[in-house]
């Protein structure tokens, strides 16, 4: 350890390699640690099947990632953790340089990158389960950028690339907008910097963003109660009709989550800087105050939003987008302060290596320890093992499609069965069965005894299947990593048009 932080002392751009190493171990755990998949895993797999427009209420920046990387290497565990864990290196690295156009002291620029890794968004929830999260943290990395770029050094390319970033956050999560509105107005006061807001160049980077945005717009347009329904539901999930109240809970929940959110990057700050990082509280330059206004107005507007549409839960995840600004207003201040930074990449290195790596470890030894004390994950389901056993004892039958209303056992088949079709019930943008679909052999697929297909069958007569004439039978299967002490109890049911 200290051998690489007298290599970071001298040569700072070297952390890059650290952060690029550390993602890549993180993909190496996730594809060993289970074939089971988390909530946002399995939605991803199952909705790679299909290139959209729109994908239910999140914009689909990173479905489409994921259609391509499934389409160039196959549905897989692989796949899912390589998309993820590519957008959070990028992030860190186009942070970098974000940052780097600020901060004279590279060694600020390592802490910077390092501070992102410090947020509990990024090195716990993002390696446990998020998707549309980490595009827009990547969407905000880009942004300020070019941002950062534009109001520097301005020229075509630099508003073009602005345009471009404001774009794909536009399509990662409709939360996004507030941020280049925020960068906007933190400027307003400066007087060199506003300049840039009339410039010619703006025209085109607005273009591009209309281009990069007309098609999921369009859709949005003709599926408005879709795009905004579940966000909103779920904005209000736990609402008790006092309007008054459930606004006064919401700006808790948004109060707790800057907390949650901010206060671990700051006790990793206040490890790496102590006394110096609470004097340079008063330091203060343009880049200060611009990165300040930007933060605080982003949180502002959260609050406003939240209380307009009567939220009365605002998650941490959420706030991510803003919070990833404070590693580079800490550094700021820092710099302003003229503060010392010879061991400053050691002191927020190792804590912050403790976390990360502690984690990614952790959640990979749960699954193996977890079931010796009948404690079962997502991650210890075994669909993908019920789905195999059922086709291994079906010889010379291949199912062209299969249907369920299970979103695990749907992704699941897209591991096993990757030549198949998979149908998910709850899924309303699946395309029905073909006419030479459901004259082929068919699987599907419930958790639970013989009454799950009963659930089914309005579905399965929307698509042509005869629900009367089927065989169900049922399977338990042990939970994974079990040992055989824990089952699952399945359901199926096979279609054999021609027998």
């Amino acid at each position: 350890m200290r051998r690489i932080s007298d290599a970071l002392a001298r040569r700072p751009d070297l952390i890059l390699w650290l952060i690029a190493a550390y993602y890549v171990l993180a993909i190496s755990l996730r594809v060993l640690r289970s074939e089971a998949l988390e909530s946002d895993e399995a939605e991803q797999l199952y909705q790679s099947q299909f290139l959209l427009m729109g994908y239910g209420r999140q914009p689909p920046f990173y479905n489409w990632l994921q259609y391509g990387v499934v389409q160039l290497i196959g549905p897989s565990v692989f796949a899912i953790s390589l998309v993820k864990n590519l957008l959070l290196f990028l992030t860190c690295a186009v942070y970098g340089l974000a940052a780097r156009i600020l901060l004279k002291d590279r060694r600020m620029v390592a802490v910077a990158m390092i501070g992102v890794i410090a947020m509990p968004a990024v090195s716990v929830m993002a390696q446990r389960d998020l998707t549309h999260a980490i595009a827009t943290l990547f969407a905000v990395a880009l942004f300020f950028y070019g941002f950062l770029k534009t109001l520097t050094r301005p020229s075509l390319w630099t508003y073009l690339l602005t345009g471009i970033a404001v774009g794909f956050g536009l399509i990662a999560k409709y939360n996004f907008v507030v941020v280049p509105v925020a960068a906007i107005l933190a400027i307003l006061p400066e007087p060199d910097l506003r300049k840039r807001i009339l410039d010619w160049r703006l025209i085109p980077a607005l273009v591009v963003v209309a281009v990069i945005c007309l098609p999921h717009g369009l859709w949005v347009l003709g599926n408005l109660g879709e795009a905004t329904a579940g966000t909103i539901k779920a904005m209000r999930e736990d609402a008790s009709g006092n309007p008054v109240l459930d606004r006064l809970s919401g700006i808790g929940t948004l109060l707790a989550a800057i907390v949650t959110g901010g206060l671990p990057v700051l006790a990793f700050f206040l490890i790496a800087f102590r006394r110096p990082l609470i004097d340079a509280w008063q330091a203060t330059n343009q880049w200060t105050r611009v990165i300040g206004r930007t933060l605080v107005i982003c949180l502002i507007a959260v609050g406003l939003i939240g209380l307009g549409f009567g939220a009365t839960s605002i998650s941490e995840k959420w706030l991510s987008p803003f919070l990833v600004l404070l590693p580079l207003y800490l550094c700021l201040k820092l710099e302003a302060a003229n503060a010392d930074t010879t061991r400053s990449i050691r002191r927020l290195l190792f804590p912050v290596a403790v976390l990360a790596l502690g984690f990614v470890v952790y959640i990979a030894l749960g699954n193996l320890i977890g079931p010796m004390f009948g404690d079962y994950t997502k991650e210890n389901l075994p669909s993908g093992p019920f789905i195999e056993q059922v086709v291994a004892e079906h010889p010379g039958a291949k199912p062209v499609y299969v249907i369920t209303d299970d979103p695990y056992l749907a992704a699941s088949a897209r591991l096993e069965l990757p030549q198949a079709r998979v149908l998910l019930q709850s899924f309303g943008q699946t395309p029905p069965l073909g006419e030479a679909e459901r004259g082929q052999a068919g699987l599907i697929v419930w958790q639970g005894g013989h009454e799950g297909l009963d659930a089914l069958q309005p579905y399965l007569h929307r698509n042509g299947v005869a629900a009367e004439g089927l065989t169900p039978g049922t399977k338990a299967v042990p939970y994974l990593f079990s040992g055989g002490r824990d089952s699952v109890t399945f359901g199926y049911a096979w279609v054999e048009p021609g027998r």
